[in-house]
């Protein structure tokens, strides 16, 4: 049984175990077709994942297109909304006698009645206007040979055209006859009316180089448009006919050339000397028609004082005043005139014939390929105007030949691209004629894009009449609509700047937020504050209101006035938050006045003008979408394969002789400036000399390691004071006294300096002083390392209004000073003086400077080895600069030019060239300002006043590893040069307007420059009494040290003597440390 049972058992084993194996193997095998199903499965996944890949690409391509698609339909919708042809919107102006002094004159003189209130409450279109009598008579021409000179104007003449030396000879060789006038005194003629009335004046001139005495002419002119005071029967009618503008002429020297790489470089400008014709109106376009003078029956006087520059009266009328014509009495006029068939005649923009002012020539658009010329990257002057059309008065003309008399449409391709929400306005000018009253006014709305915009209204195109031959076509820049606007926030900036005057003579300029000044209310101090606030805010709502109206739009100028009306209100709500408020309040003032300066500035660039028929098609003003991707496509890769390094770069073959010069840039000289030096290398040294100028614009801190490296320049210009002697210490600069043509004089001012064999120095005796070493104790022994390129000294600058209505004088000395000082702070205003900056690299301070030196004081010994600062006179004049600041709290730091627009500083002793701001960027208070040579000490015995003053300024150095040191010296004799001066500063007064005029330190030059003859006098009286301040080893610790002292002095209370002794010590203790580094005589070797 248990043998059985153990067989059974095994056969039942053996079975499990087969079981078991042939269960392995069908695992096995399931294992297999796993294994063969996930790698079907892997393949498959792969083929997907491909297959999603393609179609994603698809997709993303499809969509890229769609996005295309949508791009173009939506620009193409956007630029549906934004048509590229509309017209001027010339429309007949609101306003032809506005408000103002021309208007109060007008009123005056029609009803005979002088009491203003009496005739402000008149109506002037019902009350005035029909009084206003214009005789209709033929015109009266003034007899010339009646012209009377006042004492002094010595060279006022009448001219004759036989005069075979002096007669006024036109380009044809026509001489003509003319009463010539000088840029100073006047003349007055006579004249006969037969009726009483109003009449307009007109004149021919002959805008004029100067004449010496005997009135042969020179060969100099300033170059500034003309200004004439206008008297009528020896009395100033109105203010602004104290202010009648002549234009001169100018044009493009020679025709457009290119480069070595094809690139157009600006033409040079001249001046047109010819006969003008113009009536004596208001230039900013304020009032629409000229001006209208009112003269008695019988005799009458007519005076022309002189403002600014020379100018030949060939012809003066009285002409009546002729009935306004509108556009439809102008075509009435013309209606027998047929329109031509299909016609369209193209001028250039940049092909104008004349322009008013240097400012106004061809440059580069590379905005669009329809221009014309244009290119991707190269410079094409292909427009003209820009950012430098903007000044009111300044024109632009053009001439074009129409083969066939009639009537013809005109089209300009313009845009105005500068202010948004806002247009431009010119007037329109046919053959020297506005043809109608609505060709005052055509405006250029802001876009973008080019736009070809037709004269014309929304009603119409408007239709010219042009003969056969050459017509010529002017635009004008007015202020159009906007000069009715702008004379109501100047009178609002006028009268809330009085009111603020009045504020803080109360309050001070920091006042206290919780005390009560009694500015309003029963017992207030100040009489119709509130009222004042009311009637200016609810001005500049309407002005608001006026300007979005016109523009269709709230620009970003429109939110200034918005602003000062909001505080304003706010004022009337919560009066006494005003004191609390006030800096806020003068910062919105300052904004008034800027934004009277940026709505006058109306820019417009124009690239072509069409006459043409009305049936003609003329060209579209932009290109399509894909032509404007694909120019900008092509500049882009252009720009890198392009050579910008040889842009007005003339000649390929080379030159013998070659010089490097960087122009170092500042503050006041960049690039717009080395361009213009380049400009002139290329016209005149270059060509004249034939020496190469490789000119390169240098930030000034890389001209210390060029010239260690040895990788320098061989000339740089624009260096400052200290430079040159500091180099040449380190034997890095070239002596000049080398040179054979370098003669030099030892005065009391200074040093005198002749060049080129030259009769008369170049340069005021200050000017050279910085540049000189004195190395012995013979003063006279002197080494040179630079020229002067500008020269800068300080002048009072006071506030005209406030001094005459205070009933204060300028102050001629110190003590003046002192005495002024005291009534400004009755009135909590301030007098400015200016401090150096506080620093290591500290200037010494002018008007420390200018004190030291009109008490007889100097900086250092006479051989230079020690410093001076330790006598009695600088002993007093450091005392008297600081007590003003500790006795008198003159601020240590303020902005001089934003209080002197408000007037709580209305006077300061400053840089002259703070006149070129003023002049240009603080319109607000034009014509109420001046300024007057510095304060002085008087001598007690002569009664003498001395006002020597410190100047300061720039050079060109030749370094003294310059290649070629013979050329480098012809170029800087060159750059130093009267006639180069001249042309560089018209050079860049053509390019960035009057705010850059140049501050040369070649007096011939400056006199020759576009100043007035009021202002050079006072700026020449100055300059010859300036004293520069010499240089020495070491002496960079002087004017570091006084500024030392000076801090010292004022933050500690310090006795001012026994601070600056203290310095006087570690002055001296540097400079002998230096004199022996150097190997110069010290004190101690005496």
């Amino acid at each position: 049984m248990s043998k059985n049972k153990k067989e059974s058992q095994e056969k039942v084993e053996d079975v499990q175990q087969v079981e078991q194996q042939k269960e392995a193997v069908a695992i096995e095998d399931v294992k297999i077709t796993t294994v063969n199903y996930d790698l079907v499965d892997s393949s498959e996944s792969k083929l997907k994942r491909r297959t999603n890949r393609v179609k994603m690409i698809k997709r993303a391509i499809w969509l890229t297109i769609l996005v295309l698609i949508m791009t173009i339909l939506v620009v193409s919708i956007v630029k549906s909304f934004r048509p590229d042809r509309t017209t001027s919107d010339s429309t007949i102006p609101e306003e032809l006698y506005p408000e103002g002094d021309y208007n109060n004159y007008l009123r005056a003189k029609a009803t005979g009645i002088t009491d203003p209130q009496r005739l402000e409450v008149l109506d002037f279109d019902k009350d005035i206007k029909p009084l206003l009598v214009m005789p209709q008579i033929e015109s009266i021409a003034v007899n010339l040979t009646t012209g009377v000179a006042s004492p002094g104007s010595i060279d006022f003449k009448y001219i004759d055209a036989d005069d075979p030396y002096s007669s006024i000879v036109l380009p044809n060789g026509e001489t003509r006859a003319g009463y010539y006038t000088s840029e100073t005194g006047s003349v007055t003629f006579s004249v006969d009316v037969p009726e009483a009335g109003f009449y307009y004046l007109s004149l021919v001139y002959y805008a004029e180089k100067s004449r010496d005495e005997t009135l042969n002419i020179r060969e100099t002119s300033g170059g500034a448009n003309i200004e004439r005071k206008v008297l009528i029967n020896g009395q100033l009618p109105f203010d602004s006919a104290g202010h009648i503008r002549f234009y001169r002429m100018w044009k493009d020297r020679a025709a457009i050339v290119q480069d070595i790489n094809g690139n157009d470089m600006k033409p040079s400008q001249m001046e047109v000397f010819d006969l003008s014709t113009a009536y004596v109106r208001d230039y900013t376009g304020y009032v629409i028609e000229p001006y209208m003078f009112h003269f008695k029956s019988g005799a009458n006087t007519i005076t022309f004082e002189s403002v600014r520059e020379n100018m030949s009266i060939i012809e003066l009328k009285l002409e009546s005043v002729p009935a306004i014509v509108t556009y439809q009495d102008y075509l009435n006029q013309h209606q027998d005139k047929a329109e031509p068939g299909e016609v369209m005649l193209q001028v250039e923009g940049e092909d104008s014939t004349k322009r008013s002012s240097p400012t106004l020539y061809a440059i580069a658009d590379r905005t669009s390929p329809t221009n014309t010329p244009s290119h991707p990257v190269k410079v094409t002057l292909n427009s003209i105007g820009g950012t430098k059309w903007t000044a009111p008065g300044d024109w632009i003309e053009w001439e074009v030949d129409v083969e066939e008399a009639g009537m013809y449409e005109l089209s300009f391709k313009a845009k105005q691209n500068t202010a948004r929400g806002l247009f431009s306005t010119r007037r329109l000018y046919i053959n020297g004629e506005i043809p109608f009253i609505e060709a005052n006014s055509s405006n250029f709305n802001y876009s973008t894009n080019w736009r070809l915009v037709t004269m014309g209204n929304s009603e119409e195109n408007y239709k010219f009449y042009f003969h056969e031959g050459i017509n010529t076509i002017r635009l004008e820049s007015t202020l159009g609509a906007y000069g009715s606007p702008i004379n109501k926030v100047r009178n609002v900036v006028n009268s809330l700047n009085n009111m603020y005057l009045q504020i803080i003579s109360i309050t001070t300029v920091n006042p206290d937020p919780y005390q009560e000044y009694h500015l309003y209310g029963d017992n207030a101090r100040i009489v119709g504050l509130l009222e004042c606030f009311e009637e200016n805010a609810q001005e500049l709502r309407e002005v608001s209101a006026y300007i979005t109206e016109l523009s269709g739009e709230k620009g970003s100028l429109v939110s200034v006035l918005d602003t000062m009306a909001i505080q304003l209100e706010s004022f009337l709500e919560k009066p006494r938050t005003i004191q609390e408020r006030l800096g806020t309040f003068v910062q919105n003032l300052s904004s008034l006045g800027t934004w009277i300066t940026s709505i006058q500035e109306q820019s417009l660039t124009v690239e072509a003008l069409y006459v043409s028929s009305s049936d003609a098609e003329l060209p579209k003003p932009n290109a399509d979408w894909f032509s404007d991707v694909w120019f900008d496509i092509k500049a882009f890769f252009m720009t890198f394969f392009f050579d910008y390094q040889s842009i007005g770069v003339t000649n390929a073959e080379g030159f013998d002789k070659e010089i490097e010069v960087w122009f170092l840039t500042s503050a006041v000289a960049g690039r717009e400036q080395a361009n213009a030096m380049k400009t002139l290398c290329d016209t005149t040294f270059v060509n004249q000399k034939g020496i190469n100028v490789i000119l390169k614009v240098v930030d000034p801190g890389v001209l210390l390691p060029a010239t260690l490296a040895g990788t320098g320049p061989d000339v740089a210009l624009n260096v400052y004071n200290g430079l040159p002697v500091n180099y040449a210490l380190r034997n890095a600069a070239y002596d000049i006294t080398q040179f054979d043509d370098f003669r030099y004089e030892v005065t009391e001012y200074g040093v005198k300096v002749w060049l080129d064999g030259e009769a008369n120095p170049r340069f005021a005796d200050s000017a050279m002083t910085p540049y000189a070493l004195q190395k012995t104790a013979d003063i006279h022994d002197l080494e040179f390392y630079a020229l002067p390129i500008t020269q800068s000294f300080l002048v009072t600058f006071y506030r005209k209004d406030i001094f005459q209505e205070r009933g204060w004088t300028v102050p001629k000395t110190w003590d003046e000073v002192t005495s002024l000082v005291t009534e400004l702070q009755i009135s909590n205003l301030q007098f400015y003086l200016p401090l150096s900056a506080v620093g290591a690299s500290a200037a010494v301070n002018q008007v420390f400077s200018s004190m030291l030196f009109q008490n007889g004081g100097d900086f250092y010994t006479e051989d230079k080895t020690a410093t001076a600062l330790d006598s009695e006179e600088a002993m007093q004049s450091f005392e008297t600069w600081v007590k003003y600041y500790t006795d008198y709290s003159f601020p240590t730091a303020a902005s001089f030019l934003n209080r002197f627009r408000t007037g709580e500083t209305p006077i300061g002793v400053v840089d002259y060239t703070i006149f070129n701001y003023l002049a240009v960027f603080a319109p607000e208070i034009t014509g109420k300002w001046g300024f007057a040579p510095i304060p002085g000490v008087r001598n007690p015995e002569t009664g003498v006043i001395n006002n020597k003053g410190a100047s300061s300024g720039t050079a060109g150095i030749i370094m003294k590893q310059a290649k070629d040191p013979e050329s480098s010296w012809e170029f800087l004799k060159w750059v130093t040069s009267a006639p180069t001066q001249l042309s560089y500063a018209q050079e860049l007064e053509s390019i960035l307007g009057s705010a850059a005029r140049h501050n040369t330190a070649n007096m011939e030059a400056f006199k020759s420059m576009a100043w007035t003859v009021e202002e050079k006098d006072i700026l020449l009286s100055q300059w010859v009494n300036t004293i520069g301040i010499p240089e020495v080893a070491g002496g960079y610790y002087t004017g570091r040290n006084v500024e030392n002292a000076f801090r010292k002095t004022i933050n500690e209370k310090l006795n001012p003597r026994e601070v600056l002794l203290t310095y006087v010590d570690t002055i001296n203790a540097e400079l002998t440390k230096k004199r022996k580094e150097f190997g110069f005589i010290t004190r101690e070797d005496e």
